[in-house]
């Protein structure tokens, strides 16, 4: 898990994770010490495993306090450790991985070695419901259930990549092996696009080999259409830079829908693949971040599905038609594409 915040939500997984550890199940957690600084910037402001902070990290959380406000914030939490925190780091059966700094942004569960439930939500309240601005979250999971899927996704955590027929892992990953796999997925997936390329995307920075292969896609037919949310919780800037620049590359002949709600989805699909999961198109996760995604051979009902949920939220969005209609701040929008 990347983000496992101090809340109700949080507090409820902790509290099913002690249960099963009480009736015999050996429970192994991995949380990313990467993670704490987005912990402690938004929200309760409050970690379940992460109480405290080192210096650096805590000048990147008073950095990004500064670059995002958020009202409705409390300016400073204390993390206290709880009496369910003491008892699930002191359970026999429980095992934490909470100190390292792996940069993994995946997001999954397995049970059992049977079923897998991956995709791009975290553990806190405002991914089932709205966060303080009162933004309504929008994201997906999938449940997989059968050996094959655990079997494929443990292979493709080793960097040796698994698949069945109709569907396959993308990961990026370090360790055991440096297999780095989501760029050349989500290019190749835009440069075989024919008919329509649908790209629905949370933090979306303008990396020129994506702008000029949505471009081309445009100019040799395909029907592109790309959502962002109106407002980001983070990187809003850098949306807006994007947006603007492919609707410019294709004299806004590409449909562009501001979502009202904070979309966190990373998705891109063309006529036969649907891809979703953690993976933003952005120059860190190519780079530095561990990711997972899932791709589904469209067609079948669950891909469609899918597909149909994205095209409700594309009709609860504006569209934007013009590329002057698009407004954002040049020097947050260059930070922004410095640091991601």
């Amino acid at each position: 898990m990347f983000i496992w915040r101090d809340d109700a939500i949080g507090n409820r997984i902790a509290t099913a994770l002690l249960a099963a550890a009480d009736r015999g199940v050996q429970v192994d957690i991995s949380v990313d010490r990467y993670g704490v600084v987005l912990e402690k910037a938004e929200e309760c402001k409050r970690s379940f495993f992460h109480k405290q902070q080192t210096l650096t990290e805590k000048i990147k959380t008073a950095t990004l306090e500064v670059l995002y406000p958020m009202p409705g914030a409390p300016k400073r939490a204390r993390d206290e450790e709880t009496a369910l925190y003491r008892r699930l780091m002191a359970h026999p059966n429980i095992r934490v991985e909470r100190e390292t700094f792996k940069a993994d942004h995946s997001k999954f569960y397995v049970f059992d070695e049977e079923t897998v439930i991956m995709g791009g939500i975290n553990i806190e309240d405002k991914e089932n419901g709205c966060d303080l601005q009162g933004r309504a979250y929008q994201d997906y999971m999938v449940k997989l259930e059968g050996s094959e899927f655990v079997e494929s996704l443990r292979f493709s955590l080793r960097g040796r990549g698994g698949q069945g027929e109709d569907w396959f892992f993308g990961a990026n990953v370090k360790v055991p092996v440096r297999r780095f796999d989501m760029e050349r997925l989500y290019l190749a997936m835009i440069g075989e696009a024919q008919k329509e390329l649908t790209i629905t995307m949370a933090y979306f920075s303008p990396l020129p080999q994506f702008t000029q292969a949505i471009a081309a896609a445009y100019r040799r037919g395909v029907q592109v259409t790309v959502l962002v949310p109106e407002r980001a919780n983070f990187q809003s800037d850098s949306n807006s830079k994007t947006v603007r620049k492919l609707l410019g590359m294709t004299d806004n002949g590409i449909t562009v829908y501001a979502s009202p709600k904070m979309v966190h989805t990373k998705l891109v699909a063309n006529e036969n693949w649907v891809s979703f999961g953690s993976c933003n198109i952005t120059r860190k996760a190519f780079r530095q971040l561990d990711e997972l995604n899932f791709f589904l051979r469209r067609g079948g009902d669950t891909a469609e599905a899918l597909m149909d949920s994205v095209r409700a939220e594309h009709a609860l969005s504006r569209r934007v038609s013009d590329r002057r209609e698009v407004k954002y701040n040049r020097l947050l929008a260059w930070l922004e594409g410095f640091l991601v």
